[in-house]
């Protein structure tokens, strides 16, 4: 029953978001953020650290509480944008800027798959609008949701922008076919992989990130292409699509050096856009023993 009402009380939602304009419902949504700012102290204060941690005492602290706020109203946004995917999909072809497309089109010329290395900067579900502005097919693995309804509902506004979404809990198989018909596959590499990540550098601090894209890499040969979704105004969009990181699978150390030049080419995205970051999640943790006497 539980299940039930959080997935009616979303439809809701996603029904009301429609019904303004777009700059109203971003106008909202920031207030929200602002609200969710003041009351969630502890989302706060990890967020404030975490920015601390990044930059240190090159930011005053009135700065980082700038960008703590704006990271909140930021987030907030994340999860409207799925709401009102439906009427920007309408005009989807005015309210977005690609760039570097041709970094895409260069990669899939290859014919071996393409990864999109993406985080949670900006507006990264939108990056879903690539298959429909490009028409290169397109999948992304993203995490369940334990409400099963909820999550079939979100899954759905995903599909809506034609991106085929593929199960975090089952997705190996599926990433692998998708790349071997030389297709793309969007993937999160942020912060924190737990013990299963590599201990790579992360402004400049060690913490455990995802392998994932190099391990992909290595065995189907495909692509690795950066890629971020900007926010400029309300209901404008840009998608940055980087040049493919090159790698040499002949180094010893190769899936360490190309998960940390992943962490390079994210760590300078978000240090151009510090607003639009997902702050309030622990990135930096103390490494296990068990991986500290390993090394």
């Amino acid at each position: 029953m539980n299940y039930r009402l959080q997935y009616w009380a979303v439809r809701l939602l996603a029904a009301l978001a429609t019904l303004f304009p777009v700059e109203v419902t971003d106008w909202v949504t920031r207030r929200f953020g602002d609200l969710s700012y003041l009351i969630l102290s502890k989302r706060r204060k990890i967020a404030f650290e975490n920015i601390t941690y990044a930059f240190g005492s090159a930011l005053p602290d009135n700065r980082k509480k700038q960008i703590t706020r704006s990271a909140f109203q930021s987030a907030a946004l994340s999860m409207t944008e799925l709401f009102t995917v439906r009427k920007i999909k309408k005009t989807a072809r005015d309210r977005f800027k690609l760039f570097g497309n041709e970094s895409l089109e260069k990669a899939f010329a290859e014919k071996k798959g393409v990864v999109l290395v993406i985080s949670h900067l900006g507006s990264w579900e939108y990056l879903s609008f690539l298959p429909f502005l490009t028409g290169q097919p397109w999948s992304v693995v993203v995490k369940d949701i334990k409400n099963p309804y909820l999550n079939e509902a979100i899954n759905d506004m995903r599909r809506v922008m034609t991106v085929n979404p593929i199960s975090k809990d089952s997705s190996i198989r599926t990433v692998l076919s998708e790349l071997k018909k030389g297709r793309g596959v969007a993937i999160l590499i942020d912060q924190w992989a737990g013990r299963e990540g590599l201990w790579t550098e992360f402004f400049g601090e060690k913490t455990s990130t995802t392998s994932i894209p190099a391990r992909l890499a290595e065995k189907t040969g495909c692509a690795l292409v950066p890629a971020y979704c900007l926010r400029k105004e309300p209901g404008r969009y840009e998608i940055h699509a980087e040049k493919a990181v090159a790698w040499d699978r002949n180094r010893p150390d190769w899936e360490t050096v190309l998960t940390e030049q992943l962490n390079g080419i994210l760590e300078r995205q978000i240090r151009q856009y510090p607003e639009q970051w997902l702050w309030g999640h622990r990135r930096w943790k103390e490494m296990p023993a068990t991986v500290r006497n390993a090394e």
